[in-house]
C-alpha cells in the first residue's frame, strides 16, 4: 500500500511539471534564503504527520517548472505533505507581502488556468468549511487564500468532507 501511495505522489508531481514553462518575473528573494513559511503549518492535522518536502528557493524553482506565466511577489513558499496510513494531503503554501496581493494572485491563477485550458479550464468556485475556494475537478485540487497566504491542496485518498475538515484545522492553525 505504501508503494502505491509513493507512485501516486510521483505521478502527481510529474504531471504538475510536464509541459510547463520556466518563465517568471518579479520574484522577491527576501525570505527565500531563510524560509520559514512551513512553520505556519501545524505538525499534525487530522492525525496526519507533517513532512516538509521543499521550501524557499528550492520550492520556488519547483513551482516555476509547473507554471506558465509569471510568478510574482512571492515572499516565501513551501511544499508540505501530511501523511497517514490511509491518505495524504500535499499542501503548497505561498506567503505574499499582503492579503490584497495574495487575493489578487489567487484570482490571476484562476484566469491563467482557464486560459491554459485542458482540465484546468474547468476550475470553479466551491466552499470548504465556509471558506471560498477554487476546485479543479479534473485534478481534484483545491486552492484559496487566507490572509497573506495562498494554500493549494492536493488530496490523495480523501473525500470532500475530509478535505473540508482538513481545511478547517489548517485555517484554525494559521489564525
Amino acid at each position: 500500500m505504501k508503494t502505491k501511495k509513493i507512485i501516486v505522489l510521483i505521478l502527481i508531481l510529474a504531471i504538475l511539471t510536464l509541459g510547463c514553462s520556466n518563465k517568471s518575473k518579479n520574484i522577491s528573494k527576501s525570505g527565500l534564503n531563510n524560509s520559514t513559511v512551513a512553520n505556519v503549518l501545524p505538525q499534525k492535522i487530522m492525525g496526519m504527520q507533517k513532512f516538509v518536502a521543499l521550501k524557499g528557493k528550492t520550492a520556488l524553482e519547483f513551482v516555476k517548472k509547473s507554471h506558465i506565466g509569471p510568478i510574482k511577489f512571492v515572499k516565501d513558499i513551501a511544499l508540505v505533505h501530511y501523511l497517514s496510513n490511509e491518505s495524504m494531503m500535499v499542501v503548497w503554501i505561498t506567503e505574499y507581502p499582503s492579503e490584497k496581493i495574495a487575493k489578487n494572485q489567487t484570482e490571476l491563477m484562476v484566469k491563467g488556468m482557464k486560459k491554459f485550458g485542458s482540465v484546468w479550464e474547468y476550475v470553479n468556485k466551491t466552499e470548504l468549511d465556509g471558506i471560498n475556494a477554487y476546485y479543479v475537478p479534473g485534478k481534484n485540487h483545491y486552492f484559496f487564500c487566507v490572509g497573506k497566504y495562498m494554500i493549494y491542496l492536493i488530496p490523495i485518498n480523501m473525500n470532500k468532507t475530509q478535505v473540508a475538515k482538513f481545511t478547517e484545522e489548517l485555517i484554525r492553525a494559521i489564525g
